[in-house]
Parts: structure tokens; sequence; C-alpha cells
């Protein structure tokens, strides 16, 4: 298609003036130009001259140890951030400022100064964590400031040893009284102790070491051995009564080797009397033997025998009696003792308590008073009026280069901030003088040009100019179908129902509307995610694991007959745009959502020779017609892009 001019139409009205937007004067010669360069030029130059007609301030620093150096085999200091609080007020205070200020007070630069002006030149900042300070001073003398503060120092720690010496002679002073006091006391405890020991018979510092409580542990023992004794006094008498009430031969310790004897004989005598009765009769051994005689002197030892266990028996157990008797009476008088002697051990205890506070008091005076003889060692050896607690790390010099103000980075500061105020000036100067714009006189046919002379104007413009020369047009032409995004496939899916819903998964898969309509369940495999279309030139295309969802939720096949018509899959279609309530449901056809699948394998940059395998035979004119989609690279391989289009992923 051919371009031509626009036309040019020109009305006889001379209301308006349009020579001057015809012929604009240049820039630099504008109303706009000239504020801004005004605005610009006066603010920046009384920014620079401000800038660089303040003085040079130089600054001049030493580093302090507010603390005595540890020894080179000692642990180093923890930082006593009270005691470098207390250092920073003193080296600010008056009367350390009046002690520089009469010192430098002979010299020439320090001459015309007050102490007041020292004391604003002077800062003191501690370095965190640590028992160092950094003194500075600040001015624009660069040669005086290092004078300054090393007199400073030197004055402080001059200052410092003073305040030192005098602190440590007071504290040994004091330390002297103290130690002389305590003496008075400890000896006025120590009679007062000893007094109270001999009035109340304490012999001995350990509690159970004196009588009272001796005698009543010896008690408390032979009241135990008592208890003991009786409880087997008892236990015997019991023993002897069960043996005699069993009819166990008992007799006394003494007596037990001539009853065992007489037993031993009775026992000897049956045994003969035995071995004759087995040997002869009764009669013969009476005849030959005297047998009668063995009888009656084993009849005489059983009763010898039974009076003497009748005697042992009254004599053991007369004597099991009298012991228990006796362990009895023995526990009743030591119990009698022992409640006796219990009443003088509480009075003896309360006197004895009285005498260990006693003790403890002396020991706790004593114990203060070592203390304070070793904290006067201390002192005494420290010698820290020889040993300063202040320390000068590095002592201040003159330095050239100043720490304010940044010159140059103040003038690029000024230039912007002029450069900004020329700007909003002239937005200002243009927001407050801006006229109503007039209606413009543009419209289809042409352009209406009210002022005769803009036609003499135009017309010379026109005859200069040379006629366009008539390419041909590479723009792309619009495209058939309508292109629907992701969003909006989304959108249609979830307003389908089945039948829509597998319909646009085919379509977005690369099947046309009546593949769709034609296909049948052996076309699908669902276990390798795949779909087999096409007689004459079949292709494999895949689908996704939410797609195969779907087909399985009507039996592993599509949700329509396959003598179902395009037809009436399109009305499906048409139903599931219009209740998606996207923006011209009639446009959403079958041919659109397939064209926004190709075109989103082409953008991914598909080879167009490639894209037959997905969507089968297409013309040579819709295949031209998609390279505008294609992006300005090689082209990729069927393996490189992604198959499945991202509106499938989360279909349910």
């Amino acid at each position: 298609m051919n371009k031509y001019s626009p036309q040019i139409e020109i009305y006889p009205d001379n209301r308006f003036n349009l020579q001057p937007d015809l012929f604009p004067p240049p820039w630099f010669r504008s109303q706009r130009f000239f504020i801004f360069a005004i605005v610009f030029s006066v603010s920046a130059a009384v920014s620079l001259i401000y800038n660089y007609s303040r003085p040079a301030i130089y600054r001049s620093c030493a580093t302090v140890l507010t603390s005595a150096m540890t020894a080179i085999d000692d642990d180093s200091a923890i930082a006593d951030v009270q005691n470098v609080a207390i250092q920073k007020q003193l080296l600010l205070g008056h009367e350390l400022l009046d002690k520089i200020w009469s010192r430098l007070k002979a010299s020439t630069p320090a001459s015309k100064l007050t102490d007041t002006d020292i004391q604003k030149l002077l800062t003191v900042a501690p370095i965190a964590d640590t028992n160092i300070v950094e003194i500075c001073a600040e001015g624009t003398d660069a040669e005086f400031l290092p004078l300054l503060v090393n007199t400073w120092t030197d004055v402080y720690q001059e200052t410092r040893a003073e305040d030192i010496k005098k602190l440590t002679d007071n504290t040994t002073q004091r330390i002297v009284d103290e130690l002389n006091g305590l003496t008075d006391k400890i000896n006025a405890k120590r009679a007062e102790l000893e007094a109270f020991r001999k009035d109340f018979d304490i012999s001995s510092s350990g509690r159970e070491e004196n009588e009272p409580l001796a005698r009543l542990n010896g008690l408390n023992n032979s009241l135990n051995k008592a208890d003991e004794e009786e409880v087997k006094a008892k236990a015997a008498l019991d023993a002897v009564k069960s043996a005699i009430g069993r009819g166990q031969a008992i007799v006394p310790v003494q007596e037990q080797g001539g009853f065992q004897a007489l037993e031993k004989r009775l026992q000897d005598l049956r045994e003969k009397l035995t071995e004759f009765d087995n040997k002869f009769t009764r009669d013969y051994m009476v005849k030959k033997y005297r047998y009668d005689s063995i009888p009656a002197q084993i009849k005489k030892l059983e009763a010898e025998i039974k009076n003497k266990q009748d005697y042992g028996k009254r004599i053991v157990l007369t004597e099991a009696e009298n012991k228990y008797a006796a362990a009895r009476q023995t526990v009743v008088e030591i119990r009698a003792q022992l409640t006796e002697h219990k009443k003088q051990v509480a009075a003896f205890t309360t006197k004895f308590a009285e005498y260990d506070a006693l003790k403890t008091d002396l020991e706790g005076l004593e114990q203060i008073n070592r203390e304070t003889q070793e904290r006067l060692v201390k002192i005494e050896t420290n010698q820290k009026e020889k040993y300063p607690q202040v320390t000068v790390i590095e002592r201040a010099y003159a330095s050239s280069t100043p720490v304010r103000p940044d010159y140059g980075r103040d003038a690029l500061i000024a230039v912007a901030a002029s450069l900004v105020l020329g700007l909003f000036t002239v937005w200002i100067f243009n927001y407050l003088t801006r006229k109503q714009e007039q209606p413009s006189a543009i419209t289809l046919s042409g352009i209406h040009l009210y002022n005769p002379a803009a036609a003499d104007a135009l017309n010379y413009r026109q005859t200069v100019a040379r006629p366009l020369e008539q390419k041909p047009s590479n723009a792309l032409a619009s495209p058939l179908y309508r292109e629907l995004s992701s969003h909006q496939l989304r959108q249609l899916l979830n307003a389908a129902n089945l039948k829509g819903k597998q319909l646009i998964g085919f379509l977005l898969s690369g099947l046309t509307i009546e593949e769709a309509s034609s296909l049948t369940p052996a076309q699908i495999d669902l276990e390798t995610a795949t779909l087999i279309v096409g007689a004459a030139r079949p292709r494999t295309l895949a689908i996704s694991s939410s797609f195969k969802a779907l087909l399985a939720q009507s039996g592993n096949r599509p949700a329509w007959n396959t003598d179902q018509s395009a037809d009436d899959l399109a009305v499906a279609l048409l139903c599931a745009a219009v209740d998606s309530g996207l923006p011209n449901p009639g446009e959403i056809t079958a041919a659109a959502i397939r064209h926004s699948y190709i075109a989103y394998l082409v953008r991914q940059g598909l080879r167009l020779s490639d894209l037959e395998q997905i969507t089968g035979q297409l013309e040579a004119s819709v295949i031209s017609s998609y390279s505008a989609y294609s992006p300005p690279q090689q082209g990729r391989s069927l393996d490189e892009i992604e198959w499945l289009h991202p509106a499938l992923a989360d279909i349910a």
C-alpha cells in the first residue's frame, strides 16, 4: 500500500497567528533558558563564595592510656568504663584548663587566647571497650594545635601524679589509723575471751573436749553398753528357761567336767551290759560274772546324774536371774546419772555458745586486721606515685590536611543544588505562566489551518520536501486469531466442565478440534503420557500429569463419543468462554486456543521447520506468519524447548 502525504486544507480565518509556532526561536534565546541561567549563576556564585570563604579546620590528637600498663608477665587489665568517664571529666575540668592556660600564656600563639577559648578547642573521645582516650584539639592554626595537645597531656600527667601521691599518703595514714584501732579492739576482745573461759571452766576451744561434754559422752557410752548387757542377760535367762522347759541337761560351767565324766561312765556300763546280753544269758552271767553289780552301778550313776542336773538347773537359773537383775539395775542408775548430768551440759552449752561467739568476733577482727595489713603492704610496695596511672601512647603532631570543610565535595553539592534550583524555578515559571490550549484543528481527512500566512509557509515546505520513497512494508499483518495468555487460559479451564477442560487440554497439546472430536481410547497411552494423532503422518504428543488425571475421570478416554461433531465441542467451548467472564468470549475459539499454543512454542525459539511435528501439516503462509513470534536467535530443536503449556500444569 502506497503512502501519501495528508491533504492540507486552508481556511481564510485570521483570528490566529501561527507564524511564531512554525518558526520558533533557538533554545538558547528562549525565556526559560534565560531564567534558568540567571538563577543557576547567582545561586552557584553565592554558594561557591560561601564555600571557599570558610576557614580550614585542622585537627591534632594524642592517645592516652588512663590506667597503668601491665607487667610483661601479667594479663591485660579489663576495661574500666567508669574510670575512663571520670578521667574524661578531669581532662575537661576547669582546674586542668587553668593550668594549661597558665603554661601557654607566655607563648606568642597562646597569648591571644583565654582559658574559655582553649576549652572550645579541646575534645576527649573514649575508645570503646578500652581504657584509652583520644584527646584532640581542632582549630585554624595547624602549628599551635600539637603544642596545645602536648601541653595538655603533660599537665594532665603531672596533675595525675600529684593526685596519686597525695591519695597514696592519705590512704596510708588512714590504714595505719585503722590498724591501731583494730589492735586495741583485738587486745580487749582477747582479754574478755580469756576471762570468760576461766569463769566457766572452758578448758578447750573444742566443744567435745571439755569435761561436761566428755562426761556426757562417757555416760552415753556406758548407757549403751549397759543396755547391751541387759539385753544379753535377758536373752541368756530366756535361753536357760527354754532349755529347762525342753528338759535339756543344764549344769554350771565349773561342774560340766564331772558331769561329763559321770555320763561317760554310765555310757560305758550300758555298753558293757549290752555286750554281755549279746553273748550270755542273765543266769549264766549272774553265776559266773556277778552280773547283778552292773545294773546297780547304772542305777546309782543315773541317780547321781539326775541330782547333778537338778542342782545345775537351780544354779544356772539363779545365776542368769542375778545377772539380768544386775544389768537392769545398772541401766537404771546410769539413766539417772545421765538425766542429772544433762542439766549441767545444757548450762555449759549455753555458756560455750557465748564463748564461741566471742571467739568468732575475735577471729573476724583478726581477719580484718590481716587484710588491712595486706592493703598497707601493697600500697607501700607498689609506689604508685613513681608509676602514674596515665601513659601517653602517641603524642600529637602537626597536620597539613584540614579535617573540614571538604571544599571539593561541598562545591559539587553547591553546583548540583544550584542546578536543581534553576530547573525548579523554570518549572514554577511555566506553571504560573501556563495558558489554556487552543482546540486542535486536526481531523482524519487532513490538516486544517486557519491562517493564510501559515499556508505560504507550508506550501514552501511541501515544495522543498522530496516525495517519500515507496518501500515495501515489513510490518506484520494483524493476527487472524486472538492470542490468550496463560492466566486467561487458566481462568477458562476453571470455568469449563470436564468435556471443556479435556478439549482445551487437547488443543493446548497441538490437536485441532476435528482431531479431538475423532480421538479414540486406542490413541491415548496414559502409561507413557502420550497421544498418537494422524493417520497419514502420525505424530506423538506429550500430555501433562494433571491432564492424565482429567482423562482418568472419564475412564481413560475423552468425555465425548467418537461420533460427536466438532460443532458440538465448539458449543461446549463457547459456554466455558462465557462462564469464565473473559472479555469478547466470541473470539475464544478452538483455533484461538491452538494459535496461543503454537505461539507459545515459537516464542521459545522452536525451529519453524519442526513445528509440523507437533501441530500437523500447516500451510506455508501460516508457518510464515508465525515467524513474527520467533526470537532473533538460532532456532532450537524439539528436545530443547518445553512442550507442555503452563496452563496445563495445575488443572483439576
